[in-house]
């Protein structure tokens, strides 16, 4: 399985880390796109209230009204506590996508696949792509 995050979301997600860097903010939200056979193609990302984040009346409103799904979640911090509130069957193959401050180069990105066999577990994708430049328009 890959996770591709499209140029918009991961420049979106860039600027959400720098404007709460410091500030002890854990912003959160949905990664929207499309999943294509073995890949998930992040196209969009959409800060949800931490209160409406595992709400299926949310879920399911935010799915119906547009052409993309919810492929899974963002945090900034609280990979722990994300974890623990997505092994639901709502968010059964969907991805934890948790972002911390890294070093001197950026930020620290993990990424996890929420799979169900007779149990929850998380499982690594096989490569992590962000693409870094904007396409030509």
């Amino acid at each position: 399985m890959e996770l591709i995050i499209l140029y918009e979301p991961w420049t979106d997600l860039q600027l959400l880390a720098n404007s709460i860097q410091g500030k002890g903010k854990q912003v959160k939200g949905y990664l929207l796109g499309q999943k294509l056979v073995e890949t998930y193609l992040v196209q969009k990302i959409m800060i949800v209230p931490e209160e409406q984040l595992f709400s299926p009346e949310r879920f399911i409103l935010t799915e119906s009204q547009g052409k993309l799904e919810i492929l899974g979640i963002f945090s900034f911090g609280q990979e722990t506590e994300i974890k623990k509130k997505m092994k639901q069957p709502l968010f059964c193959e969907k991805i934890a996508l948790i972002i911390s401050e890294g070093t001197k180069s950026g930020l620290k990105i993990s990424s996890s696949l929420l799979k169900f066999d007779h149990r929850f577990y998380f499982t690594r994708p096989d490569r992590l792509l962000l693409e870094v430049e904007g396409g030509n328009a």
